[in-house]
């Protein structure tokens, strides 16, 4: 789901009690342990337009950015480390090369 800055920064503080707009929040839907994957991800475009333009991104490749982290949220990943953000980072650069989406440079 997209949302506007406005409506994420409400998610995020309601949801999670962090009071700022961020790019993409996460949420695990399944039941139980175990059970399909099932989850829904909240993006918010503006922040994607921000973002690529700080991280010299095209905006399109940053929203991917944010299906893949999502998804490896649901998947078990975490990024609350330097260490795991950086292994999450590895990540979403290897699900994006997949969709011929390669890293600049």
């Amino acid at each position: 789901m997209f949302v506007t800055p406005v409506s994420m920064r409400r998610l995020n503080r309601e949801r999670l009690g962090h009071d700022h707009v961020t790019d993409i929040i996460t949420f695990d839907l399944r039941d139980r342990a175990g059970a399909p994957l099932d989850g829904e991800l909240v993006i918010c475009p503006a922040q994607a337009y921000r973002n690529a333009r700080a991280f010299d991104e095209t905006p399109r490749r940053e929203v991917l950015r944010y299906v893949a982290h999502g998804i490896l949220h649901l998947l078990g990943f975490d990024d609350a480390s330097p260490e795991a953000r950086a292994e999450m980072h590895r990540k979403e650069d290897e699900m994006l090369s997949w969709l011929s989406f390669p890293p600049k440079g």
